[in-house]
């Protein structure tokens, strides 16, 4: 299916096809770190605008639905958008009603779709409101409508006193999320299993670091590709795309997206559909670097022959 005119013509290099093991761990060979070709603005002014910045936060398995977060500058509200693919175009992008948050960011949807999860700041007991991001839940029809009264923070482990999101989850059940109640914003794993979650964990070294926060985007259907966002002294400035394969059950060093991704702006919200055709992130390079916006950018993932 061809996903409208601005989605024809880019390339991208094999991002998932390489095995690590071709250039050793941590290290990355010039596929991996240029394979960028024709990276392109998606949908600009009418997804990707000038006023707001966005990020892709869901993109359906038949590629006709996306969801994103839309936040004003100073990030002090944010909202989820949908929209659809008809008549060969995306159509104008609506607000959802999801709770009466001035602040949800991120989707993701339980293997069943029968709930949604999200990052929300929302005031959990009345006269206390904790200014926190929490990860909540709320039941989903399928069809993209969410039952509001059903809209409940998770509990432990997964929520803390600390803040918590960016949960991201893929149809088997792996999930992965962000929360800084070690100190530091750091990467933990949960398997979702009945409607529960369970085993979470905290990502070891490599992935998680002292040094810099880190915050999940992308996990591949095996389970074996991870994808997210950090502050590292090796990367290219703000926030960077990190990929890293898991090999004998153990996540390898993360590799650093070449410059055709990564640059001195902020880069976050990689994904990929689950067909392995197009890759998404966000990124404020084309902008001024004080009053520019993050906007969602999209390239196509050559198959690997």
């Amino acid at each position: 299916m061809i996903l409208g005119k601005k989605w024809v013509g880019s390339v991208l290099l094999g991002i998932f096809l390489l095995p690590i093991s071709s250039c050793g761990p941590g290290k990355s060979s010039d596929a991996l770190l240029q394979y960028a070709r024709g990276v392109t603005l998606f949908e600009e002014g009418l997804i990707s605008t000038k006023e707001n910045h966005e990020s892709l936060s869901y993109i359906s398995p038949q590629k006709e639905v996306i969801i994103f977060t839309r936040s004003d500058k100073k990030y002090s509200k944010s909202s989820l958008y949908i929209s659809q693919f008809l008549n060969n175009q995306w159509t104008p992008p609506t607000k959802l009603e999801i709770t009466k948050s001035d602040y949800e960011a991120g989707i993701s949807f339980s293997p069943d779709y029968s709930k949604a999860f999200f990052t929300n700041k929302f005031q959990l007991k009345n006269g206390n409101s904790t200014n926190l991001w929490n990860i909540w839940e709320i039941e989903h029809d399928g069809k993209y409508h969410f039952l509001e009264k059903t809209a409940r923070p998770l509990g432990n482990p997964i929520n803390s006193e600390y803040q918590d999101c960016c949960l991201t989850m893929n149809s088997n059940g792996s999930a992965y999320f962000s929360s800084n109640r070690d100190g530091t914003w750091d990467i933990y794993s949960a398997d979702y299993v009945n409607h529960s979650f369970q085993n979470i964990q905290k990502l070891k070294h490599p992935i998680n670091t002292d040094e810099s926060g880190e915050w999940p985007s992308h996990i591949n259907q095996a389970n074996s590709v991870l994808l997210f966002s950090s502050i590292r002294k090796n990367g290219l400035g703000g926030d960077d795309i990190y990929m890293s394969h898991k090999k004998n059950g153990a996540w390898q060093k993360p590799i650093l997206l070449g410059d055709s991704i990564n640059s001195k702006f902020y880069e976050d919200s990689a994904s990929v559909t689950l067909d392995s055709s197009y890759f998404f992130f966000s990124s404020g390079k084309p902008f001024d670097e004080i009053e520019g916006v993050n906007n969602i950018y999209i390239s196509k993932i050559q198959p690997k022959k």
